[in-house]
């Protein structure tokens, strides 16, 4: 049976002498797809099976089983992220999230579109790599089911006030006073504390700047998500590291396509 999707290659690794397996991220979810040959110097389909690639892919699936490429164009090959290192790892990092939080045969076109606008945006490069990244991880997660709440503290429901944490492990913010109301000890840097039944709880500071990047990343439009700056590099780290901390906490597990990323800052 012959089919075509339009979808992006998040993930391509080599397969027996020859061929490739693809994941495609599509607007009907994650797929699965052999390219057979694709290593080969006269296959028609190698141009198709580049990671970050994304076009219409014709594919053949006989009995069910993995369907494998005929053949398709691209529409975007994303080739210059392959001129700079670090735009390169963290494309890899952003569709290894995209890979991780997408599921077969679910609906996926908001993935898919954040994915992809990211993607862009890295090769553009109008905004700092660093807030890019950031913003991806906070609302991939919010995507996939683990949306923060950061309009009111939530512990008294105060919605503006000057000293705030970002609560990890609970998805919310909270206030200093009712941090001092629990007892707990806020340090200035991350906390990671332990109640009376030892459950981890991860608490992040931040300025009013940081949280207003953090809410405007969360809550604007997907077309302006992006569409904020922070003038301190001291903003743009907490704003940094309440993202990446939010996502990995909740994930219980880090990439190495992040480490890279790190590795060469």
């Amino acid at each position: 049976m012959l089919c075509t999707v339009d979808g992006l290659v998040i993930r391509s690794q080599n397969y027996g002498e020859n061929d490739r397996i693809l994941t495609l991220l599509t607007r009907d979810g994650k797929m699965t797809v052999i390219a057979k040959g694709a290593r080969s110097m006269r296959s028609k389909v190698q141009n198709l099976t580049q990671p970050f690639v994304y076009g219409n892919f014709e594919l053949n699936s006989k009995n069910q089983g993995i369907p494998w490429l005929k053949g398709g164009s691209i529409e975007h090959s994303f080739y210059d992220l392959r001129e700079d290192i670090h735009k390169l790892f963290l494309a890899t990092y952003v569709c290894d999230i995209a890979n991780e939080l997408s599921g077969e045969g679910v609906d996926c076109g908001e993935m898919l579109r954040l994915t992809l606008n990211t993607i862009f945006a890295i090769v553009s490069e109008k905004r700092p790599l660093s807030l890019i990244k950031a913003a991806y991880e906070l609302r991939a997660a919010a995507i996939s089911g683990y949306c923060p709440d950061l309009v009111h503290c939530e512990d008294c429901g105060a919605e503006k006030v000057d000293d705030v944490y970002f609560d990890i492990m609970n998805g919310a913010i909270v206030c200093s006073d009712c941090l001092n109301q629990r007892g707990d000890i806020v340090k200035k840097n991350l906390a990671v504390l332990y109640d009376d039944i030892r459950e981890r709880s991860v608490l992040i500071p931040l300025s009013p700047s940081s949280l207003a990047a953090l809410r405007f990343a969360l809550y604007s439009p997907p077309s302006k998500m992006l569409s904020f700056s922070l003038s301190s590099d001291e903003d743009m780290r907490e704003f940094g590291k309440a993202c990446e901390e939010y996502l990995l906490h909740h994930l219980g597990h880090g990439f190495d396509s992040l480490d890279l990323y790190h590795s060469i800052l």
